[in-house]
């Protein structure tokens, strides 16, 4: 999730309705509940605008930004599995507000609601009908991550997979062109792999990919993303990086997996294919330079980094 909202940039700014709506109805006649929470149509309103997204980062950006333009809110964070997405910004002296999403009885979600004054009466009533309402939408868009989750990542190693790698790119790309920032892309390739699966057998060869996996994940930026491609080929994707931060990050995977000791046990090392996104560069254009670099390292004897 965290990543997934690095790469999402909404920007939702138009409210869902007007206070004033409910307040020119005061001493005519509304009821008690209308004076202190929203009314039939604003709720309405709200609700519509939740549906028109089952995108888990476009649906909670697009409850923080109505919020926002509700309620004196300054920071949203909301905690589900091993998952926490934060939006807005912590203020000092902050007033907090905690409520669950529920579901048979269970937490399927805890959301911690900052605000820069203490909530009225009025407020607090309309934060917990809008969080309410929110809880039906999120727990769908919920589901619909989780399935979508496990369709981007690679059975055997949980990494990213090809289809998961493409969406990463196509937003990447899309981001770099409208920052003008460059990024990077590393294609790996585990040296001497095949004969573990030949001498060793398939379930010893599933053991030293997984470890070369976690190896190349944990030599990574918190921001950074790992793929597999299938056999024994990685790919790396590296935001805001430039050549000299590629050739960092590549060299830092090259020293893990060479002294992992399972990895040492089979002589498995792995060459480096750097290249840097350019500006007017193509999807295509990178990932083709980095994969004449992994060549190039190969034809250099392996256990080597080269750069497009």
């Amino acid at each position: 999730m965290e990543q997934l909202n690095q790469l999402y940039g909404a920007n939702v700014t138009e409210p869902y309705f007007s206070l004033e709506e409910s307040n020119q109805g005061h001493g005519q006649g509304l009821d008690h509940g209308q004076k202190q929470g929203l009314t039939q149509s604003q709720l309405n309103k709200f609700i519509l605008k939740l549906l028109t997204t089952i995108d888990l980062p476009k649906l909670t950006e697009l409850y923080f930004q109505q919020l926002e333009n509700t309620l004196p809110l300054s920071e949203l964070k909301i905690q589900f599995e091993d998952n926490r997405v934060t939006l807005g910004q912590t203020v000092k002296n902050a007033h907090f507000k905690t409520l669950n999403c529920m579901q048979m009885d269970s937490a399927v979600a805890v959301m911690d609601y900052s605000f820069t004054q203490p909530l009225s009466l009025k407020n607090w009533q309309i934060l917990q009908q809008m969080h309410i309402n929110f809880c039906f939408p999120f727990k769908n868009a919920l589901e619909h991550h989780k399935i979508k989750q496990f369709a981007m990542k690679d059975f055997l190693t949980s990494l990213g997979n090809r289809a998961s790698y493409n969406e990463a790119m196509i937003r990447l790309a899309s981001q770099s062109q409208r920052r003008h920032q460059p990024f990077g892309l590393l294609v790996l390739d585990m040296d001497n792999f095949k004969q573990v699966n030949d001498v060793h057998g398939h379930q010893e060869g599933d053991k030293v990919l997984i470890a070369c996996a976690n190896t190349i994940l944990h030599s990574l930026r918190e921001s950074d993303f790992a793929f597999r491609f299938g056999g024994d080929e990685f790919c790396c994707l590296l935001p805001d990086a430039d050549n000299q931060i590629n050739n960092l990050i590549a060299e830092r995977i090259r020293m893990a997996i060479e002294s992992h000791s399972l990895l040492q046990q089979h002589k498995i090392s792995c060459s480096i294919g750097s290249a840097t996104y350019q500006e007017d560069d193509s999807q295509i254009g990178i990932f083709s330079r980095a994969d004449e670099a992994l060549y190039a390292a190969k034809q250099a004897g392996k256990n080597c980094i080269r750069a497009a």
